[in-house]
């Protein structure tokens, strides 16, 4: 099935969107937020304390964006994304709304390009 222009231009715009930022956050060109909440800072403190999460998160975005991108397993990666769209609009829900536009427009755009393949996923979804 042929994708409209529009979901070639929101598959690329988001495979560049996960790329830039997964370099940023693993060789640190992303500067520390500073949230307004107390529990918000705290949270992100933990994990960045913990040493691996952002690096990870960060190699997940770069090879989630170059799927993506490149259009090459970009199914597998939109599952795979999802559940880091998933937790980082729930972090900005529930902790620090006014700052998470970055985060809505990735759980948007992550949500619109799965149901665009719905089909693919037909299989996977069926109960033998």
């Amino acid at each position: 099935m042929k994708k409209s222009k529009l979901y070639t231009i929101l598959r690329v715009v988001f495979g560049f969107m996960l790329v830039g930022s997964g370099f940023g956050m693993l060789f640190g060109f992303t500067t520390d937020m500073e949230y307004p909440s107390a529990s918000a800072t705290a949270f992100m403190d933990s994990m960045d304390a913990a040493g691996y999460f952002f690096p990870f998160v960060g190699v997940v975005k770069i090879i989630c964006g170059l799927a993506i991108l490149l259009n090459r397993y970009a199914k597998a990666a939109l599952v795979v994304f999802m559940p880091v769209s998933v937790n980082m609009a729930i972090f900005h829900l529930s902790l620090d709304f006014a700052s998470g536009i970055a985060a809505y427009m990735i759980i948007a755009l992550n949500t619109y390009l799965l149901f665009k393949n719905i089909e693919g996923y037909r299989s996977m979804l069926q109960i033998h």
